[in-house]
């Protein structure tokens, strides 16, 4: 037997000093909502529905952050961050809604362009759809996060919504 320590640990007062495994994470949040009765991770995953849904996240959102006391920060910071993801999801939806709308009547006040509408169309289609799918997926990632009571935070919407829940 040698006296080193075991992997990791080094031992005495010295505390911990890295290599090894990582400390684990923080246990997730536990308790209920005030209006429903449902465990915070489950709250804070229902603020990230998908947006094309109708807009049914939005209904979650306002309702934790209006009811939910500050002191209950995670889940005051996943209702704002849902409703500024929606945000971003409806602002997109309206500028895209707007860019086919202005092709569509621009070319066809033009005779013979009939070749150039179908190309911009289907180019609008496209760069609507890819915006579409990564939307999706960071609404799927961050219903993920929240249900594992993580506060997972988006690069811009999540300084603004910690620092405002």
């Amino acid at each position: 037997m040698s006296s080193q320590p075991p992997y990791g640990y080094p031992g005495g007062s010295q505390g911990y000093q890295g290599g090894g495994y990582p400390p684990p994470p923080p246990p997730p949040t536990t308790g209920q909502t005030k209006v429903l009765n449902l465990q915070y991770n489950l709250a804070a995953l229902l603020c990230y529905i998908p947006t094309c849904c109708c807009l049914i996240n939005i209904v979650p959102c306002i309702l934790w952050f209006a009811t939910e006391p500050r002191e209950n920060k995670f889940l005051r910071f996943h209702a704002l961050q849902g409703l500024f993801l929606a945000g971003i999801w409806i602002i997109v939806w309206v500028i895209f809604t707007f860019l086919s709308l202005a092709m569509g009547v621009s070319i066809r006040m033009m005779p013979g362009s009939d070749m150039a509408s179908a190309g911009g169309g289907l180019l609008i289609i496209l760069i609507r759809a890819c915006i579409g799918i990564v939307l999706l997926i960071v609404h799927i990632v961050a219903m993920v996060k929240a249900n594992q009571g993580q506060m997972w935070k988006l690069p811009i919407i999540g300084d603004l919504a910690e620092k405002n829940a």
